[in-house]
């Protein structure tokens, strides 16, 4: 029997967990959702992308009624009726916006602000396009009235042309009404200050009435971390670095070797790998 015969929710990182380095969804992980959802379990993805990027993915693992923890951990909400129905959401404000933003250009970096399911961007940049041709959202190039617009996040992306220190200056300049946390080494995610993906977990959790020692969380970055210490059953990928693995109760395989299937069964959850 795996670590969790009693878990009754799973969360999901995104990229690098489900999504493998080429963007596709193994068929296996597919299939370990879905029998996840046939046994009573709850599966949600709890991501740094928005629900414009969640969908598709959402759509593909059968999880569009499911609830979603989006903007590491600033948006939790699904969609209900046509509409986006919010669980919780912290919001960064304009100043703090508009401050992030100014630092993030002065250092020659890509920046955008997600507002609900708006992406507005200063400009268009190679790095804004790439993002936007993985994820598939549209970025709006922003009029002075956009300033006033308050954030659940704002993405700072590094691309050749930035030097190699620009994010980890940005991120120890900052104020201390936002938190940055990186995602990848070239992408830094900022939410208001205190929010990572545990401030999703928690409300879910409350709104279903499953205790935290219940729930397993499957990632594979240093933004799981804080997911990690608030879940009873933190599961790394096997392509996750050191630190990431050394917060984990169990490693399992990689992405590109059925790490999700694979998670799921010790888990308890699911009976097989696929």
């Amino acid at each position: 029997m795996g670590d969790g015969a009693a878990i009754r929710l799973v969360a999901l990182d995104v990229d690098g967990t489900v999504l493998m380095p080429d963007g596709e969804i193994a068929p296996s992980t597919v299939a370990a959702v879905a029998a996840a959802r046939a046994a009573g379990v709850h599966v949600v993805l709890a991501s740094s992308r928005g629900p414009v990027a969640l969908e598709r993915i959402q759509d593909r693992l059968g999880l569009r009624d499911e609830w979603f923890i989006g903007y590491q951990g600033a948006l939790v909400a699904r969609e209900s009726d046509g509409e986006l129905e919010v669980l919780s959401e912290t919001l960064i404000g304009p100043a703090d916006a508009r401050e992030v933003e100014g630092r993030a250009l002065a250092a020659g970096l890509s920046v955008g602000r997600y507002c609900g399911a708006r992406w507005q961007v200063p400009e268009l940049t190679d790095a804004i396009r790439y993002e936007a041709s993985t994820t598939g959202e549209g970025p709006i190039v922003s009029t002075a009235g956009d300033a006033d617009l308050p954030a659940h996040k704002i993405l700072v992306i590094a691309d050749g042309t930035a030097p190699s220190t620009a994010l980890p200056e940005l991120a120890a300049a900052l104020p201390d009404t936002v938190t940055a946390t990186f995602s990848h080494p070239l992408y830094l995610e900022i939410t208001a200050a205190g929010v990572d993906k545990a401030s999703g977990i928690t409300p879910l959790a409350d709104r279903l009435g499953i205790p935290l020692d219940a729930i397993a969380a499957v990632g594979d970055g240093p933004n799981d971390l804080g997911l990690f210490a608030a879940v009873g059953h933190p599961v790394a990928m096997g392509q996750a670095p050191a630190e990431v693995r050394a917060a984990a109760r169990w490693v399992t395989s990689t992405v590109t070797r059925d790490g999700v299937a694979r998670a799921l069964v010790h888990l308890g959850v699911n009976e097989r790998a696929g």
